[in-house]
């Protein structure tokens, strides 16, 4: 979805300025008025003049983003959610080559199927960096086969291998971050492209 909007929010009581940020998992305001609202939970959006309307978990909220922008984010609300094996680009077609740590469960299911037996019958390696050795493989394994590497990795301070970490090795061997997905509430995933 990734749309980002400045305007004004009225939620449970609260009204102020906000910039709105529309994403496959809910919507995130910060400014004087602050919450994320899962996707989930969001149902009834509409257009009202200037603002969008919807309700999430019973509640209401109005967000004033001008009625051209509101429209946009009523058609990218009415979108069906891609699944997590649509945003890594994995498919029967289209398999990945695992390495590293235990997969999360959101993980698992999305390669269920999804799975090449070697590097060589995959498209994209995906690799889940549960410890420095995990981040090493999933250098090495990218380097050996060229292919983009996906790394999966917890969220925070608290992550094993950090996404900083993991950036900042990826770069130092020429390899760009070309984008990001959300795994799980304690998971991301971080997809590089070789150097070029």
């Amino acid at each position: 979805m990734g749309r980002e909007a400045e305007g004004h929010a009225v939620w449970r009581g609260q009204s102020g300025a906000v910039k709105a940020y529309l994403e496959s998992d809910g919507i995130i305001l910060r400014g004087e008025v602050r919450t994320k609202l899962p996707r989930a939970g969001l149902m009834g959006w509409r257009v009202e003049g200037e603002d969008l309307c919807l309700r999430s978990d019973g509640a209401p909220l109005v967000l004033t983003l001008g009625a051209k922008e509101a429209a946009a984010w009523v058609k990218a609300l009415e979108k069906p959610v891609p699944s997590l094996a649509a945003k890594l680009g994995v498919s029967a077609t289209a398999r990945a080559w695992g390495v590293g740590g235990p997969r999360p469960e959101e993980l698992a299911v999305a390669l269920a199927g999804c799975e090449a037996s070697r590097p060589e019958a995959a498209a994209v390696i995906v690799a889940v960096l549960t410890g420095p050795g995990d981040l090493d493989a999933a250098l090495a394994a990218g380097q050996e086969s060229g292919l983009r590497v996906w790394c999966v990795h917890g969220k925070g301070k608290g992550a094993a291998v950090p996404d900083a970490t993991v950036r900042a090795a990826f770069r130092a061997a020429g390899w760009m971050d070309i984008k990001a997905s959300a795994v799980s509430a304690e998971f991301t995933a971080t997809l590089y492209r070789p150097p070029v």
